[in-house]
């Protein structure tokens, strides 16, 4: 009984201790690494991966430290240990992503991920996806269309990635793409509320300037035949304003707003009438002056 007692009070005071020398060495590895003292960084962190293998923060100040060393032997290692230990990849990748904001420094963490995406191919999805969110959020359009377009070999029906491909498309330009790729969403899902403001927007602006066209087409025709320019704004009106407006009232069943309800509204009052013309305006006034 004595014995056992003694075991338990033991046990009982250890744990404390372990715990206290962890904090310390965590606490060490902070500053050492706050100092920019990389090797130092490492030797902590091995220590500390020895007593508590389950915790995410030794590897992540690790594989920085390791990045900053240009040690690319050692950041395979310890992302492979970090699985063998079960630390969650997700929360890994994303305690590297906070140390590294706060260091400024977006190029280690890029460069990190392409490491490790070069030399683990077992994670290379993973990898690549917060490569993505990476090149989506710095608007890298080049890097972020060959990454989606890695992601989307896998999992073509990835609306997420299609999205993000589109964005970084329309960004650098090449809108009729991105469209294209915007009505490929549609076609899977038909209320997928981002794509049908998105595909509302660039088709009002469209219509819009089809309309403008017409009418700076009637006032520049010295003889126009009013008819005929009607039928053309009648036609954009029953077509592509047409197709607008279903895409806005589906995206107001599905979320409703008060741009939404304006935007309805005036593209609903838009007419075939036909900008007023000055010669016509003075032959009229001449006409009744005399």
């Amino acid at each position: 009984m004595k014995k056992l007692i003694l075991t338990l009070l033991t046990i009982f005071l250890v744990l404390p201790l372990w715990a206290t020398s962890y904090e310390r060495r965590l606490a060490r590895m902070n500053d050492h690494f706050d100092h920019a003292e990389w090797s130092e960084v490492l030797q902590e962190t091995e220590m500390m991966i020895q007593t508590q293998p389950g915790d995410v923060e030794p590897y992540a100040a690790a594989l920085i430290a390791a990045q900053f060393l240009e040690d690319i032997p050692t950041e395979n290692r310890y992302i492979k240990q970090s699985q063998s230990n079960r630390v969650h990849i997700d929360s890994l990748l994303q305690c590297v992503y906070v140390r590294t904001r706060l260091l400024h420094n977006a190029q280690v963490y890029e460069q990190l991920l392409l490491n490790l995406k070069a030399n683990n191919r077992w994670l290379t999805r993973v990898f690549n996806i917060y490569l993505l969110d990476f090149y989506d959020f710095a608007r890298k359009t080049e890097q972020t269309i060959i990454i989606a377009d890695e992601l989307l070999q896998v999992t073509p029906d990835n609306k997420r990635f299609k999205k993000i491909k589109a964005n970084a498309l329309f960004y650098q330009g090449d809108s009729k793409e991105a469209v294209d790729l915007y009505e490929d969403i549609l076609q899977q899902d038909s209320t997928d509320y981002e794509t049908l403001t998105f595909l509302a927007a660039y088709y009002i602006a469209e219509d819009m300037t089809m309309l403008n066209d017409i009418d700076n087409a009637y006032l520049q025709d010295k003889h126009p035949t009013d008819s005929v320019y009607k039928a053309h704004k009648q036609h954009i009106i029953d077509t592509r304003i047409a197709r607008s407006l279903t895409l806005l009232h589906k995206a107001q069943e599905m979320r409703p707003s008060d741009h939404l309800t304006n935007e309805i509204e005036r593209l609903s009052n838009i007419t075939n009438q036909l900008p007023p013309r000055h010669e016509k305006r003075k032959a009229g006034k001449k006409a009744s002056k005399e």
